[in-house]
Formats: C-alpha cells, structure tokens, sequence
C-alpha cells in the first residue's frame, strides 16, 4: 500500500477524524459568495467530514473520492458521489460555483491539479484548501504522543503541513491569492477515538510499518492508562487558503 491509499484505513477514519469549526465554514462560504442550491465541488472527500458541512448550508454538492471504501463509509445522501480526483475530476467545464479540498491538497500534484480546478470551475470562482492542523505544543498529551512518534518512527515527517500554499496555489498562473483564514477550536475525544485517530493516519502507519506502529499504539495506551486519562481535549489550529479563478 502507499501513501495516499487510505483503505486500510477507512474504518479508523469514519469514526475518529474530527469534524471542521463551524465559524471557519461560515467565512469560507461567505468569501466565496456561495448561496443555498449553488454547485459546489468537494475534492479529496474521504467520508464525508466537510462534505456534510457543505450540504448542511443548502449547497448541491460534488464528493470527489478516489478510494471507495472511504465514500462507502460516507453517510451523506444529499452529496452526489464520484470516483475522481484532483487531477481529473469527471465534472463539466465551468459546472461549480466552488470548489474545496479538505485535508486533501497536501496529496495533489498542483501541476496538473490546479488547471482541472480551474476548468471546473465558473468565472471568478474560489478554490479553497483547507487543514485541520493538530496543536501539539498546546496539550499534554499530544507532546508526548509526538515524542513516542519521534521514538518510534524516527524518520516519519509532517513537513508537508508548512508549505508555502499561497505560492503553490498560484504557481500555474490559473490562481490569484484571496486569503489565509485561521479558526482555532478543541475537540473532546475518549481516549479509544484518540487511539483510533492516530490509526486513521495514513502517512504515519506507512512510514512506521506494522510492527513499529503496534509499539507505538502500544506505547500511548499505556501512557493514557498510566495517567489515567480518559478524555483528551485536542485543540486545533484549522487554516484555509483561498484563490479565485484567472479568467
């Protein structure tokens, strides 16, 4: 399996990943000028997380998933489902008032992505990305989670989360810059759901292997049950880049 192939874990991330601060999706829909009825496209769209916050505001929404045991785990019947990608969407020239990629860019090849975006998309549209970016300076518990990761898997790296997105976004000329949004919030979670997060992580479970992440998994259950830590209260940085359309 490689990175980016999230059927293994699938089951993980339906039940742990955390949902997006409302009052960041309030501003994103107000920049993008969107309306109840209005197309948008949802790219990267796992199970369904976003997605559900975007039909929840009335929009008609495009679920763009490439891995189908992530959209059969999606329980959101008023998104139309597809088989897609970044890359190469299956949507119709200029079809989305919209378009949005939820903890998902980091695994495009803008190159390409970017000039499919801008082909779907209506004139002066926005592209918006968005990360649910963990604060791990800002809780106990996930310092040393991040420390047992440093021990266990020493060569595993997040780099990805600090990209220069702003210059990315416009590197192919399809893009100009708009803005950089930044809404912090907490999210309570046992801490079975805390373990299954980290077995939602992708990248992480690929770079450690399977022996070196059952230590690690073995390692945090042991230090919550040492503490006797039974709710972890994670606080959040979300922060979303958006562009509008050239042409």
């Amino acid at each position: 399996m490689n990175c980016g192939d999230f059927t293994q874990q699938a089951d993980a991330y339906s039940r742990a990943r955390p949902t997006y601060p409302a009052a960041l999706v309030d501003l994103l829909t107000a920049d993008a000028g969107v309306k109840v009825g209005d197309p948008v496209a949802d790219f990267g769209a796992g199970t369904g997380i976003f997605t559900s916050l975007l039909t929840e505001r009335g929009l008609q929404v495009s679920a763009v998933e490439p891995n189908v045991e992530m959209r059969v785990r999606a329980n959101d019947p008023l998104a139309h489902w597809l088989s897609g990608t970044l890359e190469a969407s299956g949507l119709a020239d200029s079809s989305q008032r919209w378009a949005v990629a939820a903890q998902a860019f980091h695994w495009a090849d803008p190159p390409r992505a970017l000039p499919e975006v801008h082909r779907i998309l209506q004139p002066q549209s926005l592209f918006t990305v968005l990360w649910n970016n963990r604060a791990n300076g800002e809780n106990e518990v996930l310092t040393w989670t991040e420390a047992a990761i440093r021990r266990h898997v020493p060569g595993f790296d997040e780099t990805y989360r600090n990209r220069p997105w702003e210059q990315i976004l416009t590197s192919t000329g399809d893009f100009e810059f708009v803005n950089h949004r930044l809404v912090k919030h907490v999210v309570p979670m046992s801490r079975s759901r805390y373990l299954e997060l980290w077995k939602s992580h992708n990248r992480l479970t690929i770079t450690a292997g399977p022996e070196r992440f059952a230590a690690l998994l073995a390692d945090i259950e042991n230090d919550l049950e040492r503490e006797q830590i039974e709710e972890i209260h994670l606080p959040y940085h979300c922060e979303a880049w958006s562009v509008r359309r050239v042409n």
